[in-house]
């Protein structure tokens, strides 16, 4: 579809082009944020028409989104070009720029933060929403978790039209979903439930066994799912509504959770008609997102770069990582973009990585230190490990690649010197 865009937003476009160029020429990323909120201050409805009814999907969750975004871009290209930020730049000044990348009529599937997805919902009339789960994160930018499923129940309320693939299997997004007129149900799996420990409704005690949940205070059960991840310990297959397999096997993003994230992705491809074994073949040509897996030198060591932002993350994370004894870089920063709040560190399960060492380092590595203390793990304190001739343990700099798990500003800091990018938000 034909995108017609008003004299007022081709003004704004062009100034936002031109702040994205300073901010290029001064050498501070790829300009995206600043020209997509010079754009917005000039025509605040431009997201609106640059939409133009051309946006097939939104995805939205805790943690995932931007590998999902990712996975399912890269399946809809079997049909051509495809509007996606290529960053993980996820608000509404991203995403306008993210839409003026591709051509006018190009379909566009478009990551958004949790927050913001009803704004981005109601300015883009997406066929499909995509919800994944839903966890504490950044406690001091984002509402309460219950708050925030409660909004997306009303915003899916109040657009019966939009088609919802929504993760069964978690029981905050099975409450904001419910409502939607047009829900396909996944079940992708919840490795993290501590922040779905109660009904949202009634405050009732879940109960739970390895595939389903229920409330004895209201009645609320785990929905039944037409689409299903079934993981068997290595790899997985996705199972369609009329029983349909397939092997996720050769996906290069590691884990159960990304075996997830492909399922989902592979449920709207469903409902967008695409083709779908297909699809997974172009799903298995993606190898590393927005610097997430990637290995880049840094320093004197090479690093596979992993991104974790709150317990939910962390969690999955600690399941992809080396065996004990190799050693492993963990990086803990709080920053306005991290959440100043690094309580949490408490609520991760650490103790998985006794017997290795723990390179810690971040602007809150001694929390993360006294943590690892308590977890029964060997810290090593490092405030640069990638300084020259930083002070390293031996095993370390013996490893052909170590693992490097950042939080957010941390990672993208790697990120931006070794791949070069935005530093998105």
């Amino acid at each position: 579809m034909a995108v017609t865009t008003s004299p007022r937003t081709r003004l704004a476009l062009a100034a936002g082009r031109l702040a994205a160029g300073a901010s290029r020429v001064a050498g501070r990323g790829e300009g995206q944020i600043i020209g997509g909120t010079v754009a917005l201050k000039i025509a605040p409805d431009a997201l609106r028409e640059l939409a133009g009814g051309r946006v097939q999907a939104l995805v939205s969750a805790t943690n995932g989104k931007t590998s999902t975004t990712r996975l399912l871009a890269t399946a809809m290209s079997q049909n051509g070009p495809v509007a996606s930020a290529s960053t993980g730049a996820n608000m509404p000044e991203g995403i306008l720029w993210a839409l003026t990348k591709a051509p006018a009529d190009a379909p566009a599937v478009l990551e958004v933060d949790e927050a913001w997805l009803p704004t981005v919902l109601s300015a883009t009339s997406a066929k499909v929403v995509l919800l994944g789960n839903l966890s504490r994160d950044q406690l001091d930018r984002m509402s309460e978790v219950a708050m925030l499923a409660r909004k997306w129940r009303r915003m899916l309320e109040e657009n019966p039209d939009v088609i919802v693939v929504a993760n069964a299997d978690d029981p905050i997004v099975a409450f904001a979903a419910e409502k939607a007129k047009n829900v396909v149900w996944v079940a992708a799996g919840q490795s993290w439930t501590t922040d779905s420990s109660v009904c949202p409704e009634c405050g009732t005690l879940l109960s739970r066994d390895e595939k389903t949940w229920n409330c004895s205070g209201c009645g609320r059960t785990r929905p039944w799912a037409s689409w299903a991840l079934e993981w068997n310990g290595t790899s997985g297959e996705a199972v369609s509504a009329t029983g349909q397999r397939f092997d996720l096997a050769n996906l290069q993003l590691p884990g159960k959770f990304n075996a997830s994230n492909a399922t989902m992705a592979l449920a709207v491809c469903d409902e967008l008609g695409l083709d779908l074994a297909r699809a997974v073949e172009l799903m298995t040509t993606v190898t590393a997102v927005s610097g997430r897996y990637a290995i880049v030198p840094a320093g004197e060591l090479t690093v596979r770069l992993l991104l974790a932002k709150n317990p939910a993350g962390w969690t999955e994370l600690l399941d992809i990582m080396p065996p004990a004894p190799a050693p492993v870089i963990v990086m803990i920063n709080a920053n306005n973009a991290d959440g100043r709040d690094p309580s949490w560190l408490w609520d991760v399960p650490f103790e998985r990585l006794r017997g290795r060492t723990v390179i810690a380092s971040g602007n809150r590595r001694r929390d993360l230190a006294v943590r690892l203390l308590h977890a029964g793990v060997d810290a090593f304190v490092s405030e640069d490990p990638f300084a020259p001739g930083a002070e390293l343990p031996a095993a370390a700099r013996e490893l052909d690649v170590i693992d490097c798990a950042a939080t957010y500003t941390a990672f993208q800091a790697i990120r931006t010197a070794n791949l070069g990018g935005e530093v998105d938000g």
